[in-house]
């Protein structure tokens, strides 16, 4: 059964990183954008989406941190600690899956914005 987590997590790390990845292109795609002058108005939404995506960022480093705590109680030398551990990674769970919802969300929101505005 510990193994079985451990695998989970590890899967876990892998969608953190595409996020993270995803993230960090969102960044330089509106870097490149902001390079353009765009106007006050532009400006506004871009500074809107910017603080989107340094949220995400944090979002990511949060969840990062909890992957790792639950790792280390999930070691064979805190098996004691099963149950609770299992708690919560069931939490954990949920937050991950809000957070690829919100990641999706700004997704489609900043693409569309893109292509309205910059296309």
């Amino acid at each position: 059964m510990v193994n079985g987590k451990l695998s989970e997590y590890e899967s876990w790390k892998k969608s953190l990183k595409a996020l993270e990845d995803e993230n960090i292109y969102f960044k330089t795609r509106l870097a490149h954008i902001l390079k353009t002058d765009p106007d006050k108005e532009q400006l506004e939404v871009l500074e809107y989406f910017q603080n989107r995506f340094l949220k995400t960022d944090e979002q990511i480093s949060l969840l990062r941190h909890e992957i790792r705590e639950q790792e280390y109680l999930l070691q064979p030398t805190n098996v004691h600690q099963l149950r609770k551990t299992i708690d919560l990674q069931k939490r954990l769970e949920v937050k991950i899956i809000v957070l690829l919802e919100n990641v999706e969300h700004l997704r489609v929101s900043f693409n569309d914005y893109l292509s309205e505005n910059f296309s």
